[in-house]
């Protein structure tokens, strides 16, 4: 009797087990609300080529900058403070934020910049894209 129940609790593991096996996971995707985002009037959250220079007083930290000049544009704190170090690094020293040094002229990067810097692209900090889509192709009539 013993035996009976064992191969058919093996058989049923062999059945049961390639389906456990190719199982997919299942990936919940989170949007943001759409109010949320058209009450962002940031000019870097409006125009992904939207750049500016600043000139960093004495005392002034890059968490103040930051918060003055990329508030409510929805980008990541501790991003910002990288991809700034990374951009203007004759503004500090050993690419520390603590030490930013004072009456130098920092680049604060568009989102379209951010972007080329993460992906490793060499792009000129003073570069203005037109706007024209060279790479949408339109066919038929």
């Amino acid at each position: 009797m013993h035996k009976n129940w064992f191969k058919l609790l093996l058989t049923l593991k062999m059945l049961i087990a390639p389906i456990c096996l190719h199982a997919e996971p299942f990936v919940v995707l989170s949007y943001n609300n759409s109010s949320e985002l058209s009450e962002r009037d940031n000019p870097f959250s409006l125009d992904p080529d939207y750049s500016l220079k600043h000139r960093v007083s004495s005392g002034e930290t890059l968490n103040v900058i930051i918060k003055r000049y990329y508030e409510k544009s929805g980008l990541n704190l501790s991003f910002l403070q990288l991809a700034i170090v990374s951009i203007n690094k004759h503004a500090f020293r050993n690419k520390n934020i603590n030490y930013m040094i004072a009456d130098q002229t920092i680049h604060l990067p568009s989102i379209n910049q951010i972007s080329k810097l993460m992906k490793g692209i060499d792009f000129d900090l003073d570069e203005v894209t037109d706007g024209r889509n060279e790479n949408i192709y339109f066919y038929g009539g």
